[in-house]
C-alpha cells in the first residue's frame, strides 16, 4: 500500500464514521442539505483536480530533500527519532494555527478564507469547503515550513492524516456529551469548540483557530470556551452574507463562491463586519 492509498483509506474511514455519527446524533438539525453539499463537494472536487493530487508528492519530495542544516538537525534531534517526529508534528500544527489566524487578520487572505465561513451550517462537508486559491497557498506555505525546519517525511505523512481527520471531526455536526467534550478539549479541538469559530459574532469568529490541538489557542490567548448566547442559540455563517443568502438563496451558487474573493462589491465591508 502506498502512502497515497493510506491517506485515501483513512480519509474514507473517517468520513464514513463522522458522517454516521452526525446522522445518528446531530448537534443541530440540518437544513437545506442538498445545495450546501453540492457547493462544498464541488469545491472539494475542484481542489482535488488542481492541487490535492499533487500535494502529497510535493510535500513528501520537499521533506526528503530538505537541507541538513535546518532546525531539527541543528538541535541534534536526529539521535532521538521519536522526539524529532513529535516535535515536527507540533511544529506543523503550530504553523497551521498561525496560517489560520493570519487568514482572519490579513484583508487579502480573509477575502479567500471567507468562502469557508459562508457555509450557513457546519457539518462534515464544511471541512472540505475551501477556495482553490486557499488550498494552493496553503500548499506553498506548508512546503516552506517543511523545508525550513527540515520536517521528516514520516512526520509530513502522519500530520497530513491527522489534519484531515481532525478537520472532519471538529466540523462534524455530531453531539458529544458535555463531560466528554470538556476532557477532550483539554487536548483536541472538538466540534463544540470549533463551532464557536464559525459564529456570526466577530469576537467569537476571531478565536479558536486550532484544527488539531487545542493547546495553541490557550497558549496564544485566542481561546473561547462558550458562545456568548449559549451553544443552542449560536448562529453560524458569515455575518455579511447570512441574511443575504437567507433572503436570496438562489444567489448562492458555485460560481458566486469562486468569484467571491475578487468581487469588490462583495468584500467592501468585510473588515468592518469581521472586525479585522
Amino acid at each position: 500500500m502506498t502512502d497515497y492509498d493510506l491517506r485515501v483509506l483513512i480519509f474514507l474511514l473517517c468520513f464514513t464514521s463522522f458522517l454516521s455519527w452526525q446522522s445518528i446524533k446531530p448537534k443541530v438539525i440540518p437544513l437545506k442539505l442538498a445545495p450546501r453539499w453540492g457547493h462544498n463537494f464541488s469545491l472539494f472536487f475542484i481542489d482535488t483536480l488542481l492541487v490535492r493530487i499533487a500535494q502529497p508528492v510535493i510535500l513528501s519530495f520537499i521533506a526528503i530533500t530538505a537541507h541538513d542544516g535546518a532546525f531539527l538537525h541543528i538541535i541534534a534531534l536526529d539521535a532521538f527519532p521519536f522526539i524529532s517526529l513529535v516535535l515536527a508534528i507540533l511544529l506543523l500544527d503550530l504553523a497551521i494555527y498561525w496560517q489560520h489566524r493570519v487568514s482572519h487578520i490579513s484583508p487579502f487572505l480573509w477575502r479567500i478564507h471567507q468562502v469557508h465561513h459562508t457555509d450557513p451550517q457546519i457539518d462534515i462537508s464544511t471541512a472540505v469547503r475551501f477556495h482553490p486559491i486557499e488550498i494552493f497557498l496553503s500548499l506553498l506555505y506548508k512546503a516552506v515550513v517543511i523545508y525550513v525546519f527540515s520536517i521528516p517525511y514520516e512526520a509530513v505523512l502522519i500530520f497530513d492524516i491527522l489534519l484531515n481527520a481532525s478537520a472532519m471531526f471538529n466540523h462534524s455536526n455530531g453531539r458529544l456529551p458535555r463531560v466528554m467534550d470538556t476532557y477532550l478539549r483539554l487536548f483536541l479541538v472538538t466540534p463544540d469548540m470549533h463551532r464557536i469559530h464559525h459564529s456570526q459574532n466577530p469576537k467569537e469568529a476571531n478565536s479558536n483557530y486550532g484544527f488539531f490541538l487545542s493547546l495553541w489557542d490557550r497558549l496564544f490567548n485566542s481561546y473561547t470556551h462558550d458562545a456568548k448566547e449559549g451553544e443552542q442559540n449560536l448562529k453560524t455563517g458569515h455575518p455579511q452574507y447570512a441574511n443575504f443568502f437567507e433572503k436570496k438563496p438562489e444567489k448562492l451558487t458555485l460560481l458566486f463562491l469562486i468569484k467571491m474573493p475578487f468581487s469588490f462589491k462583495n468584500n467592501k465591508i468585510e473588515a468592518k463586519e469581521h472586525n479585522l
